[in-house]
């Protein structure tokens, strides 16, 4: 499990897609006064260089964020994105932010973030890009038992981001009981996780994000948002990814509607493709 690094990643298809997401989220969330929770249950080192040998032995970047910096023209719905993405340039030459980075630059006095991180080199560069900073608590732990801890958290207003290596298949379903765990005991906040969607026919690997995902929609009975986005079914390994969203905030997935649909046609050598599915299980307003 600690062999992972997402800065062989960092900047990719599914990194556009969750961060994008998590911006959003956390723009509806600045709109109340009050306070909120950030919680990231595996953090990385919150800030990658895009340049560096790890970042260009697949070039990752050159389907997501690469992609994206070559179109002339883009939806406002992308605009704060995009605007923390260059943002993050001029912090470090070639620079790409994590997660945490994203979500710290909406954080108020009244907020604070939690951040989990096992890897040590990454826990290291995470602790040192936050130093300082008395809203933000990074802890070099795992991050699925770190949640009962910290719910219910204070202000009653959280985001939760579930984004892990998936290196070992039992953490599908980690993911799923750190679900029930979190619910049970905060069942109001907004949950992100992000899955991948895999092309390997002879692993146990093999749709496994597809099943994990027909668990959460079959055992949580909250309000989600599902999404999944896909550069080409036809390719083996990693061919997308998901995002399912538990308790999402109103209006996103109009947002995200208009946003992967441009994400689509700025390639068109790729055979792009995105869902989109809302479950409401009227269970009245929210309050988050």
């Amino acid at each position: 499990m600690l062999s992972y690094r997402h800065a062989f990643h960092a900047g990719n298809h599914a990194d556009v897609i969750k961060h994008l997401t998590l911006v959003l989220c956390c723009e509806h969330f600045c709109k109340k006064d009050k306070g909120f929770s950030y919680i990231d249950t595996h953090a990385g080192a919150g800030m990658y260089d895009l340049k560096s040998a790890p970042a260009t032995k697949n070039n990752e970047q050159i389907d997501g964020i690469g992609a994206l910096k070559k179109s002339t023209k883009h939806p406002k719905v992308l605009n704060s994105y995009l605007n923390f993405v260059e943002q993050a340039k001029k912090q470090r030459k070639n620079a790409y932010p994590g997660s945490p980075w994203f979500a710290s630059q909406y954080l108020r006095p009244q907020d604070q973030a939690n951040l989990f991180e096992l890897h040590p080199k990454d826990f290291h560069s995470l602790s040192s890009l936050f130093s300082g900073n008395r809203r933000i608590q990074t802890k070099q732990s795992d991050g699925y038992m770190g949640l009962k801890s910290l719910f219910p958290p204070p202000s009653r207003r959280a985001i939760t981001l579930i984004d892990p290596p998936y290196e070992q298949e039992k953490e599908y379903q980690s993911v799923i009981h750190t679900l029930k765990e979190g619910i049970s005991r905060f069942n109001s906040g907004t949950y992100i996780v992000w899955y991948p969607l895999i092309n390997r026919s002879n692993t146990t690997k093999n749709k496994a994000g597809e099943k994990m995902l027909k668990q959460i929609k079959s055992l949580f009975k909250q309000e989600q948002l599902h999404t999944q986005f896909i550069l080409d079914k036809d390719l083996s390994g990693m061919y997308g990814s998901g995002l399912a969203i538990i308790n999402p905030p109103w209006g996103l997935k109009e947002q995200l509607q208009e946003a992967l649909t441009f994400l689509c046609s700025i390639d068109e050598t790729k055979k792009r493709e995105f869902t989109l599915e809302a479950i409401d299980v009227n269970q009245g307003s929210s309050k988050r």
